[in-house]
């Protein structure tokens, strides 16, 4: 009899626990965050690119990266699945000379806006792991400045884009946390930030 009173008691205490133990994690349904990182998509298609000229006598050096820094904002429709988007931002400016003798100044940017799906598939209170996956398209434009006369050339043209993070690693507390992902896509091979989540 003392032993059923005894676990009666345990399984009452373990029941009543409960509440309590979810009352110490804040549910959070919105993530907004920046972020920056290295070898976006839009650096393969400057070497693509530069390769290309390179068959005509037109070389590029002095070249200055700046990006990709992104903007991210996700809702999330339950603890596993956030869904939202990703804006990417990334530059750079270059000479281009052909045979040895400048003749431009190039500015090349890439503005990219993507829809994108976030698995959150290891969640502890004070750090996670997860998958994040966004399909779009970027909208690069250049500028070729001629350093003869001055006149520059305007030169816009639309491209499929994506980013895949195969893994990504958040630590912090329940509304702020630092990040950093590993995968391929416009936002980088290799990136950090900084997350809000309210």
């Amino acid at each position: 009899m003392k032993i059923k009173c005894l676990l009666a008691a345990l399984a009452i205490s373990a029941v009543l626990s409960v509440p309590v133990q979810a009352q110490d994690e804040v549910e959070t349904r919105h993530e907004i965050a920046i972020t920056y990182g290295g070898v976006p998509n839009s650096v393969w298609i400057d070497a693509f690119t530069d390769i290309v000229a390179a068959m005509f006598g037109e070389t590029h050096k002095n070249q200055h990266y700046i990006g990709p820094i992104g903007l991210e904002y996700f809702y999330h429709t339950s603890p596993l699945i956030g869904v939202g988007a990703v804006g990417v931002f990334a530059t750079n400016n270059q000479d281009a000379f052909y045979k040895e003798t400048k003749t431009s100044y190039l500015t090349k940017s890439y503005a990219t806006i993507m829809p994108a799906i976030k698995f959150n598939w290891l969640r502890k209170h004070n750090w996670g792991m997860y998958t994040k996956l966004a399909i779009g398209g970027t909208y690069a434009f250049m500028t070729d400045e001629d350093c003869d006369n001055g006149l520059k050339t305007h030169i816009n043209d639309f491209l499929f884009n994506f980013q895949a993070s195969l893994l990504g690693v958040e630590a912090g507390n329940d509304h702020v946390r630092g990040f950093v992902e590993l995968g391929v896509g416009e936002q980088g091979i290799a990136l950090a930030g900084l997350r809000y989540k309210f």
